[in-house]
C-alpha cells in the first residue's frame, strides 16, 4: 500500500501534467491545498518535495510552490546528498562512487541469483517499463531504485547490501533526476534490458559493462559532468575520463559464495 505522500504525490502530478496546473502558475497555498486533499501539511510537504525532485514544481519561501515549465526547474536539483555513514555527496561524487559499487554487484549478481531471484529481476524490471509507459515518473523512479536495490541483494554479498542501503534514500533522490530532465523516456528501460540479459545468461563481465554504461549514461541524462570536477580548483582533483575505453571490469575469478573468497 503506498503511503499518503507517494499517492498525494502522484496525485498532484496528474494535475500538473495533463495541465490542470499549468506551468508558471502557483498551487494554492499549502495549507489550503492540504485541506483540499484532506492530509496534513507535514505530508503535503513531503509530497511536494518529490515533485520538486522530478523538476514538476519549484518551492520558493515565503512565496509558495510554482509550477515549472518542461525542463524549467531542472538547474536547480543538481543538490548535495546527505547519507547516514558517508557524508554529504554531491550528485557527481555519488555516481561516482555508483561507478565504483554497481557493475561489480550486477557481476555478482550474474553468477550468483537463482531462477527466484533473476524472475523478481525481470518482474521489476517490467514495473519501470509500464509507469514510463503511462508517464508516471515517480513510480520510474521508485521501480529504478528497486531494480538496483535488488541487485545489490542479488549479489549475495551482506557488506555490499548494506552499502546499498547506506545509500539507498540518496540514490532514490538522485535516480530522479534523469526523469526531470528527459521526462518519460524509454532510454532507461533498454539500458535495464541489457543489464538483465546479461545477468540471466550468467555473464559477469557483460552486466558489470551494461551497468556501467547505463550509469554513465543516466549521468548525461541528468546534466552531471563527469569531466568537470565539484571543486576545480582543488589542486589534486582528478576527472573521471568516460571517453577511454573500459577496463575489463573484473580482473578477479568470481566464485558462489559457498566456494570461499575470491581468489
Amino acid at each position: 500500500m503506498q503511503s499518503i505522500p507517494i499517492s498525494m504525490a502522484q496525485t498532484l502530478q496528474q494535475h500538473i501534467l495533463s495541465g490542470h496546473y499549468p506551468g508558471g502558475s502557483q498551487l494554492p497555498p499549502q495549507r489550503e491545498l492540504a485541506r483540499q486533499l484532506g492530509i496534513s501539511r507535514a505530508s503535503l510537504r513531503e509530497a511536494l518535495s518529490m515533485l520538486e525532485a522530478l523538476g514538476l514544481v519549484e518551492i520558493q519561501p515565503g512565496k509558495g510552490v510554482r509550477i515549472n515549465g518542461p525542463h524549467s526547474g531542472r538547474a536547480r536539483m543538481h543538490r548535495a546528498y546527505a547519507t547516514p555513514a558517508l557524508g554529504t555527496l554531491s550528485p557527481r561524487q555519488l555516481i561516482e562512487l555508483r561507478l565504483v559499487l554497481e557493475p561489480g554487484w550486477a557481476a555478482l549478481a550474474a553468477v550468483r541469483a537463482d531462477d527466484s531471484g533473476l524472475r523478481q529481476l525481470q518482474w521489476t524490471q517490467s514495473q519501470l517499463a509500464h509507469a514510463l509507459d503511462r508517464s508516471d515518473l515517480l513510480a520510474a523512479a521508485d521501480a529504478d531504485l528497486q531494480f538496483h536495490l535488488l541487485l545489490a541483494q542479488l549479489s549475495g554479498n551482506p557488506g555490499l547490501v548494506a552499502m546499498a542501503r547506506q545509500l539507498e534514500l540518496a540514490i532514490s533522490h538522485s535516480l530522479r533526476l534523469p526523469f526531470a530532465w528527459s521526462g518519460a523516456d524509454d532510454q532507461p528501460v533498454r539500458e535495464h534490458d541489457a543489464i538483465v540479459q546479461a545477468v540471466c545468461a550468467g555473464d559477469a563481465p557483460g552486466a558489470a559493462g551494461a551497468m556501467r554504461a547505463h550509469l554513465l549514461s543516466a549521468a548525461r541524462r541528468s546534466g552531471i559532468d563527469l569531466d568537470t570536477p565539484d571543486d576545480a580548483t582543488a589542486p589534486d582533483a582528478t576527472a573521471l575520463d568516460t571517453s577511454a575505453p573500459d577496463p575489463d571490469p573484473l580482473s578477479f575469478r568470481l566464485t558462489p559464495p559457498s566456494e570461499g573468497a575470491f581468489a
